[in-house]
């Protein structure tokens, strides 16, 4: 008989029992039901979410965090993926960082004993494109295989030394929606094809051309994981390009460089990016490119933001495949210049079949390649970004100012508010001042806001602030010119409409860093009189106004500037009879708006007319138009009623034809191509060539005209087939019927606002008397890529109320417009034009005279309605604030007697 030694086995069986349920047992295949990037099968965002909650609860080396939600509430996770003894020490690990990042505290003898005792943190984020799949869905594998120790090297051992955030998506709401679309469709002509509404609720798109102004949930989120909460120090970005050129781009980016951006972060990108490259040629991967198709320019997205914060911005694109359904090359259609070897292209892919699972390989290995290099690096990471970190606060770079001041008067002051709220959500430190200081003999008052350079996050700061000068690059000597992928001019205070100022010599004054914006608070008893003012040029009284014209109040607006009580009232200010509705009703909007009112007795002698709240709609085509959607987001943002209307509201059904002015005051059209709009053949920009020549604004040298903007080649093929592979009642658009009750509904009355390329549209439908200057310029006569520009602006005209004389307007495959004498029953009045010369404010222009004292924005007058057209991006991406008003005094036009 043998002896056994029972406490003992029992504790090796609770023991191994204890490791089974630490040890990770699903893998994603058998958890889906298929593997991971098959043929013709995609994982949902639920599916995604739970099987990192299973994955959590069946290893050690993972925790599963919620950081977030998403504009239409769902959860945003993020895996934390490291050695269980390095889980257990997150929040001092973090705290470490936090160390590092500011040298004015931290020592460098501090520093060194840091960097031996921390972790490098690194971050992955998945899918911001939400038809870019590919990463949502190998998240899952890469997960596992990093806590199995499914890698080429030694996982366990590599986990010790790092810390990986592991985002599976930073817009779930879309991947839901397109997962949606394409299960909806597979086995029928429509399969792979492109939803015909946006992927993200407001942005689509240009979701990530957030990732400064942090307007949206998502990207705000992660702005707090990346410069407040967790600040790791590498960030891979997972995209997908088009499909018939390279299988993967991968850094170093092409030229040319933000200067404002430390050149050992870019050292620092090209070490990631090369050992990338390394790793993937070893496994046989081909067509891998660099220093291609896209720039070290910054263009306001995930994966160049973060440049600006010394953190290693890594951006990938992986080719396409129509969602999940594979496509097939030919050798003769693989794009010529990915078919020769070059030095950043030195494999080229022969062609053959690309599936989704061929996606899902190259960025596992690219997911893995990051974590042996951070864990390889460790210390090396960590030790550059206190240099870097170092660098920022103590050196003087060439060009750099001493500091910007925002002085406290300004001409919209909760706009600069909102605009302090942006930087100090980016991690900007802003002080203000406790009295009054002189700076080259000019006082600047108590209240003045001042950002010193002297801080870590100097280069987000320097950039936002600054106004950028794109070089002059051609696509060779004497030639056209060569575009930037998208921005060439981007500065944050001319976008906004707020004064700032840069200062290059040191000086001094008493200053108190601020910890929070400074809203003020609404002095007790405002708001109290027999009447109140609410001031033009400030864009939140727009919304103030509306919601009391919901309420039935009677409001009127001033037709010039007076000056009552000591105090400026600008012409198209709002007068409110303050009945006891209107007193109950006011501080809560008060609040909301951190909005002050101007109290009077009465109102008798001021010139003024009433309005009435506007019934507004705003059109949607079937074609997915981010700006269509941002406009949405500045009407929710501010609280602003309106209806989304869509073909069939427009020209009719058979079964009913609309009255359009029986439903609505103002309809707006988004900035989108006339074709698309009415539905005839065409795609694209408005005008031939988006009114600049060649490829539209952003799209990447050689990219094909009708590339959406910002698109990588192989983006306007997607395009052009989408009516192949689109349902046909997502097909066609208001057609000549729609075009028709839209005369009417002018003719009644109605006001059509016509917002930058739309305006093409209202010139060629409805003989607005304007036509589009720059419509069949080549690119070697016009050329204004994404830049900032001057404006005059006629602001006692009802669609420039509140504006001031000279502003800047962002010109973004805009419109320049040459009125001509009107016609019977037509009147037009230019509201805003561009200046004789000393256009360029911000960015890059070729071709100034064919802007100079063209009109910008034109009030046209028809009948008993009105053509509103806005040439410029009056509200691009929501970020443009201080050209709001167009868009604003739009809905709310005075009557006429």
């Amino acid at each position: 008989m043998i002896r056994r030694n029972f406490p003992a086995l029992f504790c090796a069986m609770i023991l191994a029992l204890s490791a089974g349920i630490l040890t990770a047992q699903t893998p994603p295949e058998k958890f889906l039901g298929h593997a991971v990037g098959a043929d013709k099968k995609l994982a949902d965002y639920t599916q995604i979410h739970d099987y990192f909650k299973k994955l959590a609860s069946e290893t050690n080396k993972m925790k599963l965090l919620t950081i977030g939600e998403t504009t239409l509430k769902k959860p945003m996770i993020m895996a934390v993926i490291s050695a269980p003894e390095n889980l257990a020490k997150l929040d001092r690990y973090r705290e470490i960082l936090k160390k590092l990042r500011d040298p004015r505290v931290t020592a460098p003898a501090e520093a060194e004993r840091l960097i031996k005792e921390g972790k490098p943190i690194v971050l992955i984020t998945c899918s911001v494109h939400s038809t870019e799949i590919g990463a949502s869905q190998a998240s899952m594998e890469l997960a596992y295989d990093l806590v199995t120790g499914k890698t080429p090297y030694d996982a366990e051992a590599a986990l010790k030394d790092m810390v990986l955030l592991l985002v599976p998506s930073t817009n779930p709401d879309g991947i839901q929606m397109v997962v949606d679309w394409y299960k909806k469709y597979v086995g029928t002509q429509y399969e792979g094809g492109s939803m015909p509404w946006l992927y993200h609720p407001y942005a689509g798109h240009d979701n990530n051309r957030d990732s400064y102004m942090l307007n949206l949930a998502e990207i705000r989120t992660m702005a707090k994981v990346l410069y407040h909460d967790w600040l790791p120090l590498v960030q891979v970005d997972m995209h997908q390009q088009g499909s018939s050129g390279a299988r993967l781009f991968i850094p170093p980016y092409k030229d040319p460089p933000l200067p404002n951006v430390h050149p050992l972060t870019w050292r620092l990108v090209n070490l990631v990016g090369t050992n990338m490259a390394f790793d993937l040629q070893r496994e046989g991967k081909s067509g891998v490119e660099n220093g291609r198709s896209y720039t070290a320019w910054y263009i306001g997205a995930c994966d160049d933001t973060p440049w600006l914060h010394n953190v290693a911005g890594i951006l990938t694109e992986a080719a396409s495949v129509r969602m999940a359904t594979p496509v097939q090359f030919e050798a003769n259609e693989i794009r010529s210049d990915y078919y020769v070897k070059m030095l950043d292209f030195v494999d080229p892919w022969p062609g053959g079949w690309w599936r989704l699972r061929d996606i899902v390989e190259y960025e596992l290995t690219l997911g893995k390649s990051l974590v042996k290099t951070a864990a390889i690096h460790g210390r090396d990471l960590l030790s550059t970004y206190y240099q870097l970190n170092k660098a920022a606060v103590e050196k003087v770079e060439r060009n750099q100012p001493f500091a910007f001041i925002i002085p406290a008067k300004q001409h919209d002051y909760p706009t600069t508010l909102k605009m302090l709220d942006v930087l100090m959500a980016n991690g900007v430190e802003i002080h203000q001042a406790k009295g009054a200081f002189v700076v080259n003999d000019k006082t600047y008052p108590a209240g003045s806001f001042v950002v010193r350079m002297d801080q870590p996050y100097k280069p987000f700061a320097w950039a936002m602030l600054e106004k950028q000068k794109y070089p002059d690059m051609r696509q060779y000597p004497g030639g056209p010119p060569q575009p930037p992928y998208d921005n060439a001019g981007w500065t944050l205070p001319a976008q906004m409409g707020v004064a700032c100022e840069q200062i290059m010599e040191p000086f001094t004054a008493e200053l108190a860093k601020l910890s929070a914006v400074p809203y003020p608070k609404v002095p007790a008893g405002n708001g109290r009189a027999a009447y109140f003012v609410l001031s033009s040029a400030v864009n939140v009284s727009y919304p103030v106004a509306i919601a009391l014209l919901k309420d039935k109040a009677e409001v009127f607006r001033t037709k010039a500037h007076v000056t009552k009580k000591g105090t400026l009232i600008p012409a198209g200010s709002f007068l409110v009879k303050n009945t006891d509705e209107v007193k109950k009703a006011l501080p809560a909007l008060q609040e909301r708006y951190h909005l002050a009112v101007l109290d009077l007795d009465e109102i008798d002698g001021i010139d003024k007319a009433p309005v009435s709240f506007p019934r507004v709609g705003i059109f949607q085509s079937w074609r997915g138009n981010a700006d269509e959607g941002w406009t949405r987001y500045v009407f929710d943002d501010m609280g602003i009623p309106f209806k989304t209307l869509h073909k069939d509201d427009i020209k009719g059904t058979r079964e009913k034809k609309p009255d359009l002015r029986a439903d609505f005051d103002v309809i707006l059209f988004a900035s989108e191509n006339a074709n698309t709009i009415i539905g005839t053949t065409g795609g694209g920009s408005s005008s031939p060539r988006g009114g600049m020549g060649g490829a539209p604004t952003g799209a990447p040298a050689g990219a094909p005209t009708g590339a959406p903007t910002g698109a990588p080649a192989g983006a306007a093929a997607q395009q052009r087939t989408r009516t192949s592979t689109t349902p046909p009642e997502y097909e066609g658009g208001i057609s000549q019927e729609g075009v028709a009750n839209l005369r009417t509904f002018v003719e009644k009355g109605g006001i059509l606002v016509a917002l930058n390329q739309a305006g093409e549209f209202a010139i060629s439908s409805f003989g607005v008397p304007a036509r589009n200057t720059l419509s069949g310029l080549a690119r070697t006569e016009f050329f204004c890529p994404t830049s900032v520009v001057r404006i005059l602006v006629d602001n006692e005209s009802p669609i420039g109320y509140g504006m001031p004389k000279s502003a800047a307007a962002m010109f973004v495959q805009s419109l320049a417009f040459n009125t001509s004498a009107p016609g019977f029953q037509w009147e037009r009045k230019v509201v805003a034009s561009y200046p004789e010369d000393e256009i360029l404010v911000s960015g890059w222009l070729l071709g100034e005279s064919h802007l100079s004292r063209k009109a910008a924005v034109v009030d046209a007058k028809y009948k008993d309605g009105r053509f509103i057209l806005i040439g410029i991006r009056s509200q691009n991406r929501a970020q443009s604030h201080g050209t709001y008003k167009f868009l604003l005094n739009s809905l709310l036009y005075p009557k006429e007697k």
